[in-house]
């Protein structure tokens, strides 16, 4: 059987898509398995095999008991009920609001610039121009070249120059190429995404147009994940407007895929096997996406807020100094905050966010997400930037006070790598699951280390991170079974 079913992705990565829906956006639907097998064509160990991967294709449907979610912001806020049972999700994006659930409807997220000429955020703060200004582009070498002598970085993580990603994409032989816009924010902290497409999704889907001509791609695609059901009609609704409005290039095609809850669909392979119907693994690289992506077709794969920055880029000609962030837990006034690179964290804090929340005193941050970096009172001074501080991620900043122990974030920490590790590679698999259980510092620096050079994807590399910052700060403790269970928090 497995050989059969090995067989049969591999010619179904050939073929290309499947006419209708994906298998994901099927499940969704709760169909029986012999349904899904009738409407898709999927083999049913596929079909099996896809349901239990995603967290929201399986258990008690969102819509009939919405989520609780226990990312790091409602984790550690105040009325989190830590003993209810069920089903979690671990991020909805509303950490400004914690403790959340996962539920539909809209809740605007607050925002704020300390720059003078926000780019990010130049929408919300200004008026948009009209479609057709913001959707023209020069020609592809133009792009590339203005992108190039902008700067631009990644900015979902990885920080990879975005010109030098475009020009591999429009180098790689083929007359079918794809964009898509990356929009699975899954970082526990994160928000900024989420903000974008909902209320700008205009510059992203330009931004998305832009990238297509440089590469010469025929179809664009934004994954929007599966808890942000509002963002996921937003951007839908921003598609049919551009369209009516003429504005969309000719032979391009965009499309939206919902995501069904998975934190490793932020990595570009495994979002790419989503797309196709497939269970959210990442795959060995090289072959990269550029090459060799969606269905076998050179792909771009690109976040959500650096497609918004391009339109600007391309306007003013001005390099890319700018980050949006977001700042939530025991701040006085959580929100997104667009502020340069290398602002240092103090003033994010104070500046951005309003300082810290009445009666409540900084213990640390955990900055970038669980594969980032934890910052203490003495590090208030860091500067945020890729080259500042690698692990920045996606600049999500969860400000955590001095109820919250370095051995309860260690705890929610190895319970998050455990639960979300795809389970494709060896040494994440198994190392993520013996986290909790490590209780000498040599043994732990073994597993860190094994984590970060044998894991595939940047999930497995990046949970020693944050490990290596609580083990230097708090020492031996964060490896006692006793310290971690007394470490509670808010």
């Amino acid at each position: 059987m497995s050989r059969t079913l090995l067989e049969w992705a591999r010619r179904r990565r050939q073929e290309g898509p499947p006419d209708g829906e994906s298998l994901v956006a099927q499940l969704a639907g709760r169909p029986s398995p012999a349904q899904a097998r009738r409407h898709s064509g999927f083999p049913l160990p596929a079909i099996e095999g896809v349901q239990s991967f995603y967290d929201l294709l399986h258990g008690t449907p969102a819509d009939a008991a919405p989520r609780r979610c226990a990312g790091t912001a409602c984790r550690f806020a105040e009325g989190f009920a830590a003993h209810e049972r069920g089903p979690d999700v671990h991020c909805v994006g509303r950490c400004y609001q914690a403790p959340a659930r996962l539920e539909r409807g809209v809740f605007p997220i607050p925002r704020t610039a300390l720059v003078a000429q926000p780019v990010v955020f130049r929408h919300l703060f200004g008026k948009r121009p009209p479609l057709a200004e913001l959707y023209a582009t020069p020609d592809g070498d133009r792009i590339l070249d203005l992108v190039e002598a902008a700067a631009l970085r990644g900015r979902g993580g990885a920080a990879f120059p975005t010109a030098a990603k475009w020009r591999s994409a429009r180098a790689a032989p083929g007359d079918r190429k794809v964009v898509i816009a990356n929009g699975d924010e899954g970082d526990p902290g994160s928000f900024v995404d989420r903000l974008l497409l909902e209320e700008d999704p205009h510059a992203v889907l330009a931004g998305m147009q832009a990238c297509a001509r440089a590469v010469g791609a025929t179809d664009a695609i934004v994954y929007v994940r599966g808890e942000y059901p509002h963002a996921a009609d937003v951007v839908r609704a921003a598609i049919a407007e551009a369209g009516r409005a003429g504005v969309l290039a000719p032979g391009l095609t965009f499309a939206v895929h919902e995501g069904a809850g998975s934190y490793v669909c932020g990595e570009e392979t495994a979002l790419i096997a989503a797309i196709e119907g497939l269970r959210a693994e990442p795959r060995p690289k090289p072959p990269y996406p550029t090459e060799h992506g969606l269905f076998g077709r050179p792909t771009v794969v690109q976040n959500v807020e650096t497609l918004a920055n391009v339109p600007e880029l391309l306007r003013t000609g001005a390099r890319s100094t700018t980050k949006a962030f977001s700042v939530s837990g025991a701040v006085a006034a959580p929100g997104a905050v667009e502020a340069e690179l290398g602002i240092p964290l103090r003033r994010l804090i104070d500046d951005g966010a309003g300082g810290m929340r009445a009666g409540s005193e900084f213990g640390m941050a955990l900055v970038g997400g669980p594969m980032g970096r934890v910052l203490f009172p003495h590090q208030l001074d860091q500067a945020l930037s890729y080259t500042d501080l690698p692990g920045l991620g996606h600049g999500g900043v969860v400000v955590l006070d001095r109820r919250v122990s370095p051995c309860a974030l260690a705890e929610h920490l190895f319970a998050f790598a455990r639960h979300e590790s795809c389970g494709t590679c060896t040494p994440c698999r198994v190392g993520t699951g013996l986290l909790d259980g490590i209780r000498t510092r040599a043994a732990m620096e073994r597993l860190l280390s094994t984590l970060e050079t044998g894991s595939l994807c940047g999930f497995g590399q990046g949970v020693p991170r944050p490990v290596r910052d609580l083990l230097a700060h708090a020492g031996d403790a964060v490896l006692a079974a006793d310290g971690r269970d007394a470490g509670g928090g808010a």
